[in-house]
């Protein structure tokens, strides 16, 4: 028993191949893409950057301030 296929394709039993319209269309998709990306990643290695300087901040002034606080209840 056969199957029959139920394809439906848009080349309508042509070749199918693509059109100059498809490829500059495909090509501005790409390039709108790409800038979109290129933001996120640079946002994103800001944002990294700049987690990773508070993080450095926060554990000294944390040690700076656990500190304090030890000599401070050693004098009294």
């Amino acid at each position: 028993m056969t199957q029959s296929s139920m394809w439906s394709t848009s080349c309508h039993g042509e070749a199918a191949d693509t059109t100059s319209r498809e490829l500059s269309a495909l090509g501005e998709h790409l390039a709108l893409c790409n800038g979109d990306g290129a933001r996120r990643v640079a946002m994103h290695c800001g944002v990294r950057q700049l987690q990773g300087l508070v993080q450095g901040r926060l554990v000294s002034a944390s040690a700076v301030a656990a500190t304090m606080i030890g000599i401070t209840w050693l004098v009294l």
